[in-house]
């Protein structure tokens, strides 16, 4: 779907004004009791589960009642951002698209201010988590892609990608603006680059994309 111009390739959409940004940020930071810490020490979390972090040890992703209560919860408080997103991606890729019970849907990285975080901490990395969510499923490489919606962005926060998958290269810098969607392969070699080590948390909207058969199906 995106490999006109390579895996590589990346576009962005216009999606939502500062003032609904500023709605959505204060939606997720009154939903902290359903964060979940990914760090012993520092102060990263989900808003929702996630297939890289929650297919390994215990494999929570599994529990179907735990998955189902979480896209519940999400459905509940952030549907119509949910359903404005799908409408974007099925109009750009040409094909229905929508969320899936037989995955998570998609979440948000929450990342508090933090020292550690104006560092290059963020994992260098491919999105193949779709092994992990679609098992048995024949998936080409231009059946599926990732996507970062920023809602709080420190200055100088995006994305490094790398061209060539050559990580020990120069990547690309795309920097982040709150409200404006970024769509990539994710099979392209990639980094977040936080940047939250100031007064600002860093939010985003997070997921991918598969094609089955005539559907897109989104996911985290």
């Amino acid at each position: 779907m995106l490999a006109a111009a390579g895996h590589a390739q990346l576009v962005t959409f216009d999606l939502l004004d500062e003032a609904e940004c500023e709605d959505w940020v204060l939606r997720t930071l009154l939903l902290r009791r359903h964060w979940r810490p990914r760090h012993a020490a520092a102060p990263f979390f989900t808003l929702g589960l996630a297939a890289y972090l929650d297919c390994g040890a215990g494999n929570v992703y599994r529990d179907l009642a735990l998955r189902s209560r979480n896209n519940r919860m999400l459905e509940n408080h952030f549907g119509p951002l949910l359903q404005s997103l799908a409408t974007l991606l099925g109009d750009y890729f040409g094909a229905p698209a929508g969320m899936t019970d037989a995955a998570a849907w998609p979440g948000f990285h929450i990342y508090l201010p933090h020292p550690a975080f104006g560092l290059p901490v963020a994992s260098v990395h491919r999105d193949l988590q779709y092994r992990d969510v679609f098992p048995g499923h024949a998936l080409g490489e231009d059946d599926m892609f990732s996507f970062t919606l920023p809602l709080s962005t420190p200055e100088r926060s995006g994305l490094n990608l790398w061209r060539d998958g050559a990580a020990a290269a120069e990547p690309d810098f795309h920097p982040y603006r709150s409200g404006q969607l970024v769509v990539h392969s994710g099979l392209a070699t990639h980094q977040a680059v936080l940047k939250c080590d100031g007064d600002l948390e860093r939010i985003t909207l997070q997921g991918h994309g598969v094609r089955l058969g005539q559907r897109i199906l989104l996911y985290w």
